[in-house]
């Protein structure tokens, strides 16, 4: 995402230089028992050496002496024999549900996303999938709550109409905004990187959905991003929209092609009114430019 332009010059200079707060720039916590350090490859059948102790073992191999002690059905009188094969403790998993984004599995368990998003090697915009399984570190073992579920949930799915079938067709993108572009796609030469485009705007512009689709996101959590909305499309496809002053849809929300969903301001790294819009296929940003019409 781009930073701010100076106000002062009549003429628009490229931003500086783009900085992601992705997963890999994420210090984890140095605990051992909350590591995401992948398990070693002698630790995932341990055996038991002369002098080896519980606590060591767990310790050498990044994972919580209880957890240690769960999965090998160990009681506190039992005493490790030199030979005995230790099985490591399978990582726990979140199973993604619908509307669900990285933020709010962190929150339920009390991880930082942006460890998740390291454990997983998952990018900027964190864009997941319904079904899919989330890493979450050694330690970590206890599972959320089911929300209640509504009686009358099943009658109301059987009662709705069948949804369309994904287009095939080539996908088309609406601008979500006019104005200047001040910043576009790819490398800068003083060797940052835009993984969108940056469009002038003024104070309160109408932000508006490039294609229809689900807000998967709406917040300001994500550090250099603002006031941030992502929408997922079909084919797999997700748009950003930063830097608004105002969010006017909420997460879960579906929207349609040119619906209003925020406001244009200069929120998160930037001190002019702008909007950093981007587009990704899965978690590979795509020039908006091929796309836009």
């Amino acid at each position: 995402m781009a930073s701010g332009l100076a106000a002062c010059s009549s003429v628009p200079r490229d931003p500086a230089s783009v900085e992601y707060r992705t997963g890999s720039r994420y210090q984890a916590p140095s605990n051992p028992s909350q590591s995401s350090r992948p398990v070693p490859t002698q630790c995932q059948n341990y055996t038991v050496r002369s002098g080896d102790t519980l606590s060591e073992i767990a310790q050498r191999c990044g994972v919580s002496t209880r957890d240690l002690v769960r999965a090998n059905n160990l009681g506190s009188a039992d005493r490790l024999r030199v030979g005995q094969v230790l099985v490591m403790p399978r990582p726990s998993v979140h199973v993604v549900r619908r509307g669900e984004n990285l933020y709010r599995i962190g929150l339920q368990y009390g991880v930082d996303y942006r460890e998740l998003a390291a454990l997983n090697n998952i990018r900027p915009p964190y864009a997941l999938e319904f079904g899919q399984e989330i890493r979450l570190p050694q330690g970590v073992t206890s599972r959320p709550v089911p929300r209640p579920q509504d009686p009358h949930t099943d009658d109301r799915r059987r009662n709705e109409p069948p949804r369309p079938p994904v287009s095939t067709g080539p996908v088309r993108f609406d601008w979500p905004l006019r104005g200047t572009i001040l910043s576009g796609f790819g490398p800068k030469p003083e060797g940052g990187r835009n993984d969108g485009i940056n469009i002038a705007a003024r104070l309160g512009d109408p932000v508006r959905a490039a294609a229809p689709g689900t807000v998967v996101y709406a917040g300001s959590e994500l550090a250099g991003y603002g006031q941030l909305v992502l929408i997922r499309h079909e084919n797999d496809f997700v748009t950003a929209y930063a830097h608004n002053s105002r969010l006017r849809v909420s997460e879960g929300d579906r929207v349609s092609t040119g619906q209003v969903i925020a406001e244009a301001g200069s929120s998160g790294t930037v001190s002019t009114a702008q909007l950093h819009f981007e587009i990704r296929r899965g978690t590979n940003p795509e020039d908006p430019m091929r796309y836009l019409q």
